[in-house]
Order: structure tokens, then sequence, then C-alpha cells
């Protein structure tokens, strides 16, 4: 073989060996400073993130302890425990990529600064040993074609080679594994995260105002308690009821110190003189008969007196559900209640109940009235809240 192959050969192996020293082991010192960085990152964001889901867990707790929002509470307390699982086993992951990966990336660096340079002054020394060999045996007249000299020159470079195979490897196969273990970790939590995340946003959307797809058994319920809240009631009374003859109490099934069962809730509003409650919570009345609709009553949980929609509750033997299942009762004596009202002047008045504060003010005329109707609008009253209680009842 001519000497330019030679020459080539020789320039090739010292590329090699220069490319390690001058590019892969520099970029590799700069990859662990990047690497080192990463995982600092990532324990700021878990220190962050165990602060965060704290806090909304902390909020999930005072949810619990509402009327109105307690399974919204247990949903925020259970996303806030997935989250502070799932970047606990981040931080697994990352202790294993700053130790086997980093650790020994930084480590293969330093000690291959040593030993590239040294391979490198061993191959240039058996190069000119073995070029000033084969000259002085030209010299002394003895015939070489220089096969073995190239042959040598063919072994040092693919052991260059090798030498630079083996640090690309070594570097695919640590990241491969970080890879691998993140993959596993998305495997192992992400089918059952995904599941419960499935089901929190169920429980989300069932506590939602309006739905515009078929609703389900319990979504009915909420439905129910929405339009509830939406239906318009009577004026809240101005002062306590009077006794209602013993007629209208057959009629209507209600009586003064019974207990009915909450159907639905009432949530907590800035109206004292109204009653909040619990869906399934006992109420005892403390009125005979309901005024435009609304009746008064005490918590037996709370002890707590105050006025609310009589539709809200029903008998303690009633299941509780949409008011459908008992709205005939509670026209009956919706209707009843107010076709007895003027009878009811004549009979001896009962303790006043504390009265409520007006309702929240409207834009419609009617509601702009005094509480305490004039004598001509006693006579039409009635049939206006007769009228109001059918609307009810629909």
């Amino acid at each position: 073989m001519s000497g330019q192959n030679s020459d080539q050969l020789h320039r090739t192996t010292l590329a090699i060996y220069t490319s390690i020293t001058e590019q892969f082991n520099p970029s590799l010192q700069r990859l662990v400073a990047l690497g080192n960085s990463y995982v600092q990152a990532f324990q700021a964001l878990a220190v962050t993130s165990e602060a965060y889901f704290s806090a909304l867990s902390k909020m999930g707790e005072q949810a619990m302890q509402s009327m109105s929002s307690r399974l919204l509470g247990d949903v925020l307390i259970q996303i806030s425990d997935s989250q502070r699982r799932l970047t606990n086993e981040l931080e697994g992951v990352f202790r294993w990529f700053h130790s086997e990966v980093l650790r020994e990336m930084d480590n293969n660096v330093r000690l291959d600064k040593e030993y590239i340079l040294s391979s490198r002054r061993s191959y240039e020394m058996e190069v000119r040993n073995q070029a000033t060999a084969l000259e002085r045996q030209m010299r002394r007249g003895v015939p070489q074609d220089g096969s073995e000299y190239v042959h040598f020159l063919r072994e040092c470079q693919k052991e260059a080679l090798k030498e630079e195979e083996r640090r690309y490897r070594f570097l695919a196969e640590k990241h491969s594994g970080f890879t691998q273990s993140i993959a596993y970790l998305m495997n192992k939590t992400g089918g059952g995260l995904n599941n419960r995340a499935e089901g929190w946003k169920d429980l989300v959307n069932h506590t939602r105002e309006s739905r515009p797809r078929t609703p389900s058994r319990l979504e009915d319920n909420i439905l129910d308690v929405n339009r509830w809240a939406e239906q318009p009631l009577g004026t809240v009374p101005s002062r306590g009821p009077s006794p209602q003859p013993s007629r209208s109490n057959s009629v209507s099934g209600l009586a003064e110190g019974r207990v009915m069962r909450a159907l639905v809730p009432h949530p907590p509003s800035a109206n004292s003189t109204l009653l909040p409650f619990s869906r399934e919570e006992t109420i005892t009345l403390l009125v005979k008969e309901p005024r435009n609709g609304w009746l008064f009553g005490r918590s037996d949980s709370s002890g707590r007196q105050g006025w609310f929609p009589a539709a809200y509750v029903g008998p303690m033997d009633e299941p509780p559900g949409p008011p459908d299942s008992s709205s005939s009762f509670r026209c009956s004596s919706s209707m009843s209640n107010l076709l007895d009202q003027p009878m009811s002047r004549s009979q001896q008045t009962a303790p006043p109940v504390p009265p409520p504060p007006p309702p929240a003010p409207s834009t419609r005329s009617s509601n702009s009235r005094p509480v305490t109707p004039t004598p001509s609008e006693n006579r039409v009253r009635p049939v206006q809240i007769i009228f109001q209680n059918i609307f009810l009842c629909a």
C-alpha cells in the first residue's frame, strides 16, 4: 500500500482522538452541568408543588366543613393527595437520574481526559517506532512493502473508533434508562390516575346548575334542586302566622311541632332570618301552615330557627327525591292554607314568630308593594298566591 494511504489512516485516527478530547468530553461536561440544573429545577418544582397542593388540600378541608360544597371538598382533597404522590414518585426517578446518570457522566469525563491523552500518546509513539523501523530496514536494502505498518495503522484506527463508540453508547444507555423509568412511572400511575380524574370530573359536573346532556338519576336530584331554587315563592311573611283551624290541618297534613325531613339542601344566605339546612336533615315545624309558600321551623342539628320554602321538606316517611313525588300533597296544602287564611283571623293568636326581612329587590313592580297588604289588595292577593303555589307545584 502506498504511503498516501498510510498517512490518511494516521490522520483519521488522530482526528478521532481529537474529537473525543475536544468535542465529546467538553460537551459531556456541559451536559452534566445542565443535568444538575435540571435536577435542582425539579427539586424547586417539587417544593413549590408540595406547598401548592397542601394549600389546595386545606381549601378542600374548608369545603368539607361547609354546608354546600362537601362533595367538592372531598374531590379537592383527593386531587391534592394524588398530585403529591405523583410528585414523590417523580422525585424517586430524579434521584436515580442524579446518582446513576449525572454522577457517572461526571466521573467518566474526569477520568477520560487522562485516559484519552495517554492512549493518544501511546499511539503516536508506536507510530513513530513503526515508521522508524520501516525506514531503517529500507536503508539497509531489505525489501519491505509496508503491509505490516498499514495493518498496524488499521488496527489502531479500529481501537479509536471503538473508544468513540463506547462513549456515545454509554450516553445513550443512561438516558434510555432514564426514559424507561419515566415510562414505567406513567404506566404504573397513568391508568389509575386517568380513571380517578374522570371520576372527579363527573362529580364536579354533578354540582353544576344545568346540563346539556341527558341527566342520570343523581343528576335529576341536582337539577330538581336548581329548579326549586329558581321558582318564585310568595312574599316572605312580615310576621308570625296565626294558628289555623283544624280543618286545614287535616287537609295539609302539617302540624306545629311535627318533624319533617329535608328533601333538598337550603344553602345559607345573607338573610339571617332564613334557615339553612342540608339534605336529609330533620326540621321541627314551629308553625302549622305555610305562609305564601314559606314555613318556619327549627333545625334539630343546629338548633337554629328560621324560614324556608315549604317545597324543600317532606314528611319523615316520604322518600327523598324530586318534588314530583309529593307535589299534589304540597299543592293541596298550599291552596287549603290560602283559602283558610280569612278564617284564621278570627282564631286565637299564637306567640309571634320572628319576622324575616323582605325578599331580595326585583325589577318587577309587584315586588315593590308593601309587605302588609292594603284592604283592596286583600281581595286580590289570595288569588295571586294561589296561582303562585300552583306554579310551584307544577
